[in-house]
């Protein structure tokens, strides 16, 4: 085997008991129903085993509503590889956080989005996901175990990050990703966060990371990137691309390979395990080509006049995927460099009456949106 794969994103269920406006996966409230059997999910942690996995990170939908999930976990501790999760944490009760205990997870990452319950609640679709989830990370922590928080940001909470920062501290957590949510899914383009605000972004992280220092590890994973200073001072100074079929795989609940999960593209599915042994597309050497196969020419635009192309190629590569060319217009490198591609990428804040019409084109927006929405000046200081 020439390649190693570090960390697999597993999504065992595509059920959900939330319905995020941003969700990549379009996750529904019932299980399809050619989900994995948890037979065919052994044999898969058995081939996760052979192919030299590290990490096994269970999400969803919401892994916690497969009955399931505890077996696999366990199984995937039996062979001696982690096991981290990724919830919502609305299904998390006292019985599951035994369970989770006893799991012992390398990390047990849960979502919030925002620093006010209105907020959370109305991204997450769901009434009472902010509280339960602040509470969870009480008892999880009462009971030995160290939940981490992951937030996905669009325009409509972008603003919300200092103030989520502060209960964090109060909370004592102790790790933070932060990543922007990209057109996949229920998310629409128009959404997005500007690549102005990106840069806002990035350096939130960095005053973050000073600002916490020991007692929280603030991270943009690798989606914030990627090859300027405020790059390095945020944890990505050795990025060599994107990590899809190199370090990197994902899984659907039906068995659909993935270099990543995110990679939602029909051109990016390598195989289904219904139909070949996950060991054997993961040993094709036809397999993930876009990146084991780089070639420089798939680049377009500013990525492929970098001095930089052959190192980052291209930096995230669901960001970068458009069409049959790779250009990632979300890069701090290119901004030092050439600035935004337009005015309005070049825009930091919107008022309530921008941000309203574009949410309402989504779902109607609640009464306190219109109450407590502040534009984002009163708060980030743009």
């Amino acid at each position: 085997m020439i390649y190693k794969p570090y960390n697999v994103v597993w999504e065992i269920t595509w059920k959900c008991n939330a319905k995020c406006i941003h969700c990549g996966s379009d996750c529904i409230s019932e299980e399809k129903q050619n989900q994995l059997t948890t037979g065919e999910c052994l044999e898969i942690i058995k081939d996760l085993k052979r192919i030299g996995m590290q990490k096994v990170t269970l999400s969803g939908g919401d892994p916690l509503l497969r009955e399931d999930f505890p077996t696999l976990a366990f199984a995937i501790k039996s062979l001696g590889m982690d096991v981290a999760i990724i919830t919502n944490a609305l299904a998390l009760d006292d019985e599951k956080i035994k369970i989770i205990k006893e799991i012992n997870p390398r990390s047990f990452g849960i979502s919030i989005d925002a620093g006010e319950e209105w907020m959370h609640d109305y991204i997450r679709g769901r009434k009472g996901c902010f509280n339960h989830a602040l509470e969870s990370i009480i008892k999880l922590k009462e009971n030995g175990v160290e939940p981490s928080v992951i937030t996905t940001t669009h325009k409509l909470n972008f603003p919300q990050l200092p103030i989520l920062r502060d209960i964090l501290k109060v909370l004592k957590v102790r790790a933070w990703q932060i990543q922007y949510a990209d057109f996949i899914g229920r998310m629409k383009t128009e959404t997005m966060i500007t690549e102005a605000q990106f840069q806002k972004q990035a350096e939130f992280i960095r005053e973050t990371q000073k600002m916490m220092g020991w007692e929280m590890y603030v991270t943009g994973a690798d989606v914030t990137g990627y090859m300027n200073k405020l790059t390095n001072d945020i944890g990505l100074g050795n990025w060599h691309g994107c990590h899809a079929g190199i370090r990197a795989l994902g899984l659907g609940s039906d068995g659909t390979v993935r270099g990543c999960l995110s990679q939602q593209l029909d051109k990016f599915i390598e195989g289904n395990i219904r139909e070949r042994c996950l060991y054997e597309i993961w040993n094709d050497p036809k397999s993930f080509a876009y990146n084991r196969c780089f070639d420089i020419n798939t680049l377009s635009g500013y990525c492929k006049e970098c001095k930089f192309a052959s190192i980052c190629k291209g930096g995230c590569t669901r960001t970068a995927a458009k069409d049959d060319c790779r250009c990632n217009s979300y890069c701090l490198y290119k901004f030092d460099q050439v600035g935004y591609s337009n005015d309005y990428q070049a825009r930091t804040y919107f008022t309530k009456e921008e941000i309203a019409e574009l949410y309402n084109s989504v779902k109607q927006l609640p009464q306190e949106f219109y109450d407590n929405y502040e534009p984002y000046e009163d708060i980030l200081g743009h």
